[in-house]
């Protein structure tokens, strides 16, 4: 599916984003407690290098004004907000006694949410935000 420019880069973490989650999933189905113990460092390092920018870049540029001005879609973003809190709490509080289900429960909402930002949330944004609005999504620049 062909994205505005603006959207690009948050589709394309997106992308990296389903990878991630189909791997994790695999390794919490069949993996070693090794197995299970690497995925644990690597979502949180998954986390901590990119997702939360992610989670941030939507939430400073896309969320700010579907609550602000498109009030009809609240709750979608209110739903997907609980989401961003819910893998945030999780990278923080797995650990190795309970890896299997929380790398199975990480997967699952990441692809779950990944989704519907792509085939949901961005659809919406590109037929009613406006050019500054979407200048702003491209723009978008963390803080340190």
């Amino acid at each position: 599916m062909k994205r505005a420019e603006q959207l690009q880069k948050l589709s394309r973490e997106h992308h990296g984003s389903l990878s991630m989650a189909l791997k994790i999933s695999k390794i919490a189905e069949s993996g070693s407690e090794e197995a299970l113990a690497e995925a644990i460092e690597t979502i949180k390092a998954y986390y901590k290098d990119e997702l939360e920018e992610h989670f941030q870049h939507e939430e400073q540029t896309i969320f700010v004004h579907i609550f602000q001005q498109y009030r009809e879609h609240v709750p979608m973003a209110t739903s997907l907000l609980k989401e961003h809190g819910f893998l945030r709490i999780l990278v923080q509080r797995i650990k190795p006694e309970t890896a299997k289900e929380d790398l199975m429960d990480f997967a699952t909402v990441l692809k779950n949410h990944t989704r519907v930002e792509e085939r949901e949330l961005f659809p919406i944004i590109e037929k009613l935000f406006t050019d500054e609005q979407m200048d702003a999504v491209l723009n978008f620049v963390p803080l340190d």
